[in-house]
């Protein structure tokens, strides 16, 4: 619907401590274009933080 902004961003919390990155990874690559850009259009650069390379000086950014 135009000009309506999800609330995904007050619910969603990724945890690579909790989720598995390489499992949601391998979950993307098996969607199709259309797929991916309904997502896009859904839930914005979400899928971004898919490339975002984690160590623990993000971590220690984050606390």
């Amino acid at each position: 619907m135009e000009g309506y902004m999800s609330e995904l961003w007050d619910f969603t919390h990724i945890s690579v401590t909790r989720n598995n990155l390489q499992e949601l990874k391998e979950i993307w690559d098996q969607w199709d274009d259309e797929t991916k850009q309904l997502f896009y259009y859904n839930y914005g650069n979400l899928p971004y933080l898919l490339e975002v390379k984690v160590d623990k000086y993000l971590f220690r950014a984050l606390a």
